[in-house]
C-alpha cells in the first residue's frame, strides 16, 4: 500500500496530481481544510490536505482492471466524487471566498476599505484573535462589537479642561482653523456665559484678519491683532479680564520648516495654551503623517479634525489617534457657526470608522 498526502488550493488540482502520481486506482482516504499556524495563519488562505492510498501489493499486470464504463458512467462517477468532496469542504462559494482569506476577513476588509492602514487593521484583528479562540467561530455581529471596542480604546477622545484659559489653533492652510475657531468662541460666548477674547496672529492671509473681525463683531468679543511676537504680551494684557482667550493662527505649508519655526516663536509666548492641531478628514494619511511631523515645532497637544461631511470614510481619524497618541477633542461637520461642532465621542467616531453609522 502506498499512502500519500497532498496540500493543494483545492480539489480539481489534488484530483490532478493524485492520479498523475498514484494512477487511475488510487483512492482518496481523507481530505480536511488546513490553514498555516501562527499569526501568519490568522489572514492566510485555506489550503486542502488531501491523503490518498493506491495498492501496490501485487505486480501492476496481475491487477485487474475495470470494466471500461462508458464516457458519459465514468463521467458522472467523477463529478460524484468532487461533489462529495466539495461538500465537505464548503457550504457555498460565498462562505468558501471568505474563509480561505482567513476567520477575519470580511472585518479586514471594511477596516481597509475605511482607510484605516493596513498595519493597524491587522494588529487590531491579531489582537482579537488572541483574547478569542478562532475555534468559537465568532459571529460577523460578535466581530463587530468586539472591533468597535477595540477601536474606541484606541481613538482616545477628551474634553477640554475646565481650567484651560488660552486655546490656540494650528495646522496646514485650508483645513479651515478660522471658521472652527468663530464656532468654538461662538458656543462659548453664547452657551456657556463665558467672557471670550480673540487674538489672530493670521497677517499673511488676505482677509483673515476681516474675517474673524467680523465674526467678533458680530458676537460683541475684543480681537487683538499681533503682528510680531513682541506684541504677544501686550495683546494678552489688553485681554487680562477675559474668561477665555482663542487665538488663530496663519495656515502653513507643513514643508516649508522656516514658517512653522515662526509660529513657534508666537505661540510659545502663550502662557499654559492648549495648542490644537486642525487636520481635515478628507486628507490623504501619507500627508497627514508629514504634516504631524512638521508641526510637532508647535508642541500641539489636542486634535481637531474638520470636514467629516466631506468624506465617507472616517478610518485616518483612527491612523492619526494612534500615530500621535493624542485626543481628538472637537470635530466639524459643515460651515455653519456655531452649529456644526461637535465634542469628540469614542463611541460614534467608531461607528463612523466601521460604517455602522453615517454622519448627518
Amino acid at each position: 500500500m502506498k499512502i500519500k498526502k497532498y496540500c493543494v488550493e483545492n480539489v480539481q488540482e489534488g484530483m490532478q496530481q493524485i492520479k498523475k502520481d498514484l494512477g487511475p486506482d488510487a483512492v482518496i482516504i481523507q481530505s480536511r481544510k488546513i490553514r498555516e499556524k501562527g499569526f501568519r495563519g490568522l489572514f492566510s488562505p485555506v489550503k486542502v490536505e488531501i491523503t490518498a492510498a493506491v495498492d501496490t501489493s501485487r505486480p501492476s499486470h496481475t491487477v485487474p482492471r475495470e470494466p471500461e464504463r462508458p464516457p458519459e458512467q465514468k463521467l458522472e462517477r467523477e463529478v460524484g466524487e468532487l461533489k462529495q468532496l466539495l461538500s465537505q469542504l464548503i457550504s457555498g462559494q460565498q462562505k468558501r471566498n471568505i474563509e480561505e482569506k482567513g476567520p477575519f476577513h470580511r472585518a479586514l476588509q471594511q477596516l481597509i476599505d475605511h482607510d484605516v492602514e493596513p498595519a493597524l487593521a491587522q494588529g487590531v484583528l491579531a489582537e482579537i484573535h488572541q483574547d478569542y479562540a478562532v475555534e468559537n467561530a465568532l459571529s460577523d455581529e460578535v466581530v463587530r462589537l468586539i472591533l468597535m471596542k477595540k477601536i474606541w480604546e484606541r481613538l482616545r477622545c477628551a474634553p477640554l479642561p475646565e481650567n484651560a484659559r488660552i486655546l490656540s489653533f494650528v495646522g496646514p492652510t485650508g483645513v479651515g482653523k478660522t471658521t472652527t475657531l468663530a464656532k468654538l468662541a461662538a458656543r462659548f460666548a453664547l452657551y456657556h456665559h463665558k467672557q471670550v477674547g480673540l487674538i489672530t496672529i493670521d497677517t499673511y492671509r488676505i482677509g483673515a484678519v476681516e474675517q474673524l473681525r467680523t465674526y467678533a463683531d458680530i458676537t460683541g468679543m475684543p480681537i487683538e491683532v499681533v503682528m510680531t511676537p513682541k506684541d504677544m504680551p501686550r495683546a494678552l494684557e489688553r485681554l487680562a479680564d477675559r474668561e477665555l482667550i482663542l487665538v488663530d493662527t496663519a495656515g502653513r505649508n507643513s514643508k516649508n520648516s522656516l514658517h512653522i519655526s515662526e509660529l513657534a516663536s508666537f505661540l510659545g509666548l502663550l502662557p499654559s495654551a492648549e495648542t490644537f492641531l486642525v487636520l481635515a478628514a478628507t486628507t490623504k494619511m501619507k500627508d497627514l503623517k508629514v504634516i504631524i511631523e512638521n508641526f510637532r515645532k508647535t508642541n500641539f497637544s489636542r486634535l481637531i479634525f474638520t470636514k467629516l461631511d466631506e468624506t465617507e470614510n472616517f478610518g485616518t481619524l483612527l491612523n492619526v489617534a494612534c500615530h500621535t497618541g493624542l485626543p481628538l477633542t472637537y470635530v466639524t461637520t459643515g460651515q455653519n457657526v456655531p452649529d456644526d461642532l461637535e465634542v469628540a465621542n469614542s463611541e460614534k467616531l467608531a461607528k463612523l470608522i466601521l460604517g455602522v453609522e453615517q454622519h448627518a
